[in-house]
């Protein structure tokens, strides 16, 4: 859609776009922004750094503000829909080379908290029971890791920054006709940090922004693969808690709040809370795994039970049930602390004969497994149970040694996935956070050198029908599935029609293996990478379009030698996705 698809020609109205909205969204389209009340935070100088041309004014909340931002909406005229849509200029950055803590921002509307966000750096839907707010990001910058940007008078040092239009909808009975609505966005974050939230006051936004591209994330777009959905989620990550004890963990914060910014802030699909099982008291294990299924919703959020199997001796794995079943084994044999000694701890066979005996279908998914503080033995793989592995998160890419980010000391050089795929282990791929931050879905904590990235913390991505916890353990399993640095990137790959995860039989005599590659990025993509055995054999630039398609034969391929083939996605802002291989003979 654009500014001339509603009409017969001629450039689409303010009238043309409200319309538009009523009929796609069900609800009333009103100016978001009319009169600042109270800025708590800065306003931009004279030269501004908005994503359309002809904003007089902005105002920045960082998460270090003291105060909120406070304005008044135009007035919201009558109307029989049962649903009001405030419509403004929106933007979201970081005010620092560094990474920063990620923290959230509450927004109210007439004293009603309505929706909680955080930053972002591509179009995002949040939702609530009763509200929604979508903001389409239709400029984004990014710097070099360690270098800055220098936007407008007053964004001068910034790692990255997105701007867009937003729109915050509310139930019609939140406001009153004929009177403005009152926004309120207050900062929330456990440490200080340079992440900020923009907003402009931007004229005539109906008419001079792309609303079309607006409606499409307010209605839930997402990427569609093999005719089916797209879900991102994070299933690693810590809480505070230890067993009754609300803090003394290595994570941060309840189990309940880290629950709480899975579902709201952070913006996520699906989550698990993989605490460490030492943090799980033996006789708590069953409340422990209630919280899951009290937050899982089917068709909105999520959860699966799961643990981290966090053993020095042998390398940490997450374990993933299908269910509604599932036990916590711990990697000490007298459930004590960590160990080194062989003797007490439990071997992957011990927790793997345990863990069947259950008859709860479940993952073993290895992590992190080059790093020399726990390093992972591929030589104990378990084909059945361990399906996956975990190629990225807040430690860096565990692809090989040297990918990004590049500057990673504390890792062995032959322990990594392509290691492990070289000596015939067959795993899909998937990333997640392994925060440690109260903040999954993106953890920035800057309290720990591990976990202080330039991009984001790593997402999985599952290809299924629907969104429930069954669907996506399957997804999972099947490997149907890929990893992104934790941005939405649409990813697509297929072989002689075989989907990503596949494990195809050689090829006959006069049949070449032909990759069908698309991607749909959430910024500009720089280029698509073919692996093949490890190695790249073939290089595609895109030149920054946002979608890029891909047909390629190896001609090189010699019937009956065992092959592997996955595709890395990568955009301008470095912001990447590795599908799944796909397994020839």
């Amino acid at each position: 859609m654009d500014a001339f698809s509603i009409t017969t020609g001629f450039r689409a109205l303010a009238s043309h776009v409200t319309d538009y909205i009523a009929e796609k969204l069900s609800c009333q389209a009103v100016e978001g922004f009319a009169e600042m009340v109270s800025c708590g935070g800065i306003q931009g100088g004279q030269r501004v750094a908005t994503y359309a041309e002809g904003s007089p004014h902005e105002w920045f909340l960082p998460l270090s503000a003291d105060g909120p931002l406070l304005w008044k909406t135009a007035k919201v005229g009558e109307s029989s829909l049962p649903s009001v849509g405030l419509v403004m200029g929106m933007g979201f950055g970081n005010g620092s080379p560094m990474p920063q803590q990620t923290g959230q921002w509450d927004i109210y509307v007439n004293d009603r908290l309505a929706v909680s966000v955080r930053v972002v750096k591509h179009s995002q839907l949040w939702r609530t029971e009763e509200c929604s707010l979508a903001f389409a990001a239709h400029r984004i910058e990014s710097a070099e890791p360690w270098g800055s940007l220098h936007l407008s008078d007053v964004l001068t040092s910034e790692s990255f920054a997105a701007f867009g239009p937003a729109m915050l909808i509310v139930p019609r009975q939140w406001l009153t006709a004929g009177r403005p609505a009152v926004i309120r966005v207050e900062a929330n974050a456990r440490e200080p940090s340079t992440r900020w939230l923009q907003i402009t006051s931007q004229s005539r936004i109906l008419s001079d922004s792309d609303m079309f591209d607006l409606v499409e994330v307010a209605l839930g777009r997402r990427p569609s693969v093999y005719g089916k959905n797209v879900y991102f989620g994070d299933i690693h990550s810590h809480s505070g808690q230890v067993r009754d004890e609300h803090s003394g963990g290595c994570g941060t914060g309840t189990r309940e709040e880290n629950y709480n910014y899975a579902l709201g802030p952070a913006g996520i699909d699906f989550y698990c809370l993989s605490d460490h099982e030492g943090q799980v008291a033996p006789d708590r294990i069953e409340e422990f795994f209630a919280l899951a299924d009290r937050y899982n919703t089917d068709g909105r959020f999520a959860c699966l039970r799961g643990f981290e199997f966090t053993s020095l001796v042998y390398g940490h794995r997450n374990i993933y049930f299908r269910g509604a079943g599932g036990t916590i084994i711990n990697a000490s044999k007298d459930w004590n602390t960590l160990t080194f000694d062989p003797d007490r701890a439990t071997t992957p066979a011990e927790l793997w004969a345990a863990l069947e005996a259950l008859n709860e279908p479940f993952l073993s998914v290895p992590h992190h497994t080059s790093t020399t503080s726990h390093p992972f033995n591929w030589d104990m793989f378990n084909p059945r149970h361990e399906r996956l592995a975990e190629v990225y998160s807040c430690w860096g890419s565990s692809m090989y040694y040297g990918d990004i980010p590049r500057g990673i000391s504390d890792r062995y050089r032959n322990l990594d996935v392509r290691d492990a795929l070289a000596h015939r282990c067959r795993v899909g791929f998937i990333a997640s956070g392994d925060g440690h931050d109260g903040q999954p879905g993106n953890a920035q904590s800057p309290l720990s050198k591990h976990f202080f990235r330039h991009g984001g913390s790593g997402w999985a991505a599952a290809i299924c029908d629907n969104l429930t916890r069954e669907n996506i353990f399957d997804a999972l399993y099947a490997r149907r599935c890929y990893a992104t640095t934790g941005v939405p990137i649409g990813l697509s790959v297929q072989l002689n029609g075989a989907p990503m995860g596949s494990e195809m039989p050689a090829l006959a005599r006069n049949v070449r293996p032909v990759l069908q590659i698309s991607c749909n990025g959430c910024n500009g993509i720089d280029h698509l990478r073919i692996v093949k055995n490890g190695q790249v054999v073939c290089t595609h630039w895109a030149h920054g379009q946002w979608r890029a398609e891909l047909e390629w034969s190896d001609e090189a391929y010699t019937p009956g030698e065992p092959c592997y083939y996955y595709v890395r996605a990568v955009q301008v802002d470095r912001e990447s996705a590795w599908s799944s291989p796909i397994w020839v003979g």
